[in-house]
């Protein structure tokens, strides 16, 4: 066994967040985290009252031989522990597929809960630290979350997963199994910067702990503070669902508009609903339902191909058979419109370009009235447009067909609108003649539209 001792604070987090008499399934990757958790909980055990521990690795086999080796590891320290060790191998899956990391994560839970119901264990740990959790929040920040959603990493879930290492830093972590001279892993890639989460972890954080050193414990700290907050506010949350949401079945709902008079509750019952009924939506979507609500007429549309009708009293919510989208873009920003196989690029020019005509899948607007973020949706039977060099408003669909787009893809066809609802460029057609750039133009900005299918 190790002969550095383990730190006293770590073993209050482990005894706070497990159960005495626990039955434990470890999720060990083979990095330094979940190695770390395997070698505490062995060395614990009789301190911390668990019962039995057994490991469990999932070998995704994403990194050819490199994932073998993991898996190798996972299991000669499972020896060395005199542990009972169950792997699972995957296959057909590609580190650029998009999709990749949400797919990874169900599989890996699902062969955690299959092992605990197997062995009979009582809970699940996982190897989750105080950096992953500021990851977390500081990604749902960036999405637009709620009290819910900055909790971040729940460190003792209702499920029977365990966190019991999620106020201790990695490094703290690495330091330990360094004096131990316990062999790790490491994941090259966590080191691939095309998934958002590496980005944060190599890029935002790193940043932050420069500008202000402890950021990641504060950001940790702010998610356990929330999740104490949301116990205390969850109780009006579902009271509020259960009073004013009227169920039908999967595909239709409705809310009583005299739900949204309370703004802040309605926004929070609104995240929490929309999660449970697994559509996608993030600030952006939560502001446009309550702002719409008072309307009496309309059509307004959801991602997961959901939409809204706001009525006399009622917002009706129902799922469509079309292929409806409804992207939101940062100002600047980027969004992949999946439907259309196309990226749409927004970016602030530092000066007025020479050239502004640069070919149909580059406009260049006046930005004043923009705002800090767009969407690109699907164009609706009711949406008109000012066409460039013109000044007569007209419907976009009929203008579309006489540019002689057949129906079928004008259903499917998308348009950049601002935050306030006003149409601004059918990417690669035609640009709405409000947004063109003048003498008196102060703020330009660069729309692009760039095909990913080929």
């Amino acid at each position: 066994m190790p002969h550095k001792s383990i730190p006293d604070r770590i073993i209050r987090y482990c005894i706070d967040s497990i159960p005495e008499g626990s039955s434990i399934v470890i999720s060990v990757s083979g990095g330094s985290d979940s190695v770390a958790l395997m070698f505490m909980l062995s060395e614990l055990r009789e301190k911390l009252g668990i019962t039995d521990l057994v490991v469990a690795h999932i070998n995704h086999g994403l990194r050819g031989k490199d994932s073998d080796l993991d898996e190798c590891l996972v299991k000669e320290h499972a020896e060395r522990l005199k542990l009972t060790c169950f792997t699972r191998r995957l296959q057909g899956h590609r580190l650029e597929e998009a999709g990749l990391e949400a797919a990874a994560r169900d599989a890996r839970y699902k062969f955690l809960h299959d092992i605990r119901i197997k062995t009979g264990c009582t809970h699940i740990a996982t190897g989750h630290t105080m950096d992953d959790q500021a990851e977390t929040v500081l990604m749902r920040l960036m999405r637009g979350c709620g009290i819910n959603g900055l909790r971040g990493i729940v460190q003792v879930r209702n499920d029977a997963v365990l966190r019991p290492l999620l106020m201790v830093a990695k490094r703290d972590l690495v330091a330990w199994l360094s004096e131990n001279q316990i062999l790790f892993r490491n994941d090259t890639s966590n080191n691939d910067c095309r998934f958002f989460r590496n980005q944060v972890r190599h890029r935002v954080l790193p940043l932050l702990e420069t500008v202000h050193p402890g950021a990641t414990s504060h950001i940790a700290a702010l998610a356990f503070s929330a999740d104490n907050q949301w116990r205390l506010y969850h109780g009006a949350v579902s009271q509020w669902i259960n009073q004013y949401i009227g169920m039908q079945n999967n595909d239709f709902f409705h809310i009583n508009s005299k739900g949204f008079e309370g703004r802040y509750l309605a926004a929070e019952g609104l995240r929490e609903f929309f999660s449970q009924r697994g559509i996608p939506i993030d600030r952006y979507h939560i502001e446009s339902v309550i702002e719409n609500s008072s309307r009496i007429e309309g059509t307004f549309l959801l991602p997961g191909g959901w939409r809204y009708l706001p009525r006399r009293g009622v917002v009706v919510f129902e799922r469509s058979e079309s292929t409806a989208f409804n992207y939101v873009v940062a100002v600047p920003g980027s969004c992949r419109v999946v439907e259309e196989g196309r990226i749409i690029s927004i970016s602030i020019e530092t000066s007025k370009p020479v050239v502004i005509d640069q070919g149909k899948d580059v406009a260049f607007i006046d930005g004043a009235e923009l705002g800090s973020s767009c969407c690109y949706r699907t164009i609706m039977l009711e949406d008109t447009f000012i066409p460039f060099g013109t000044s007569h408003e007209v419907a976009i669909n009929r203008f579309l067909a006489k540019q002689g787009m057949t129906s079928p893809f004008r259903k499917r066809a998308g348009c950049l609108f601002s935050a306030d609802n006003k149409p601004v460029w059918i990417a690669g057609i035609r640009l709405d003649e409000r947004f063109r750039v003048t003498s008196a133009t102060r703020k330009v900005i660069k729309l692009q539209s760039e095909s990913f299918l080929y």
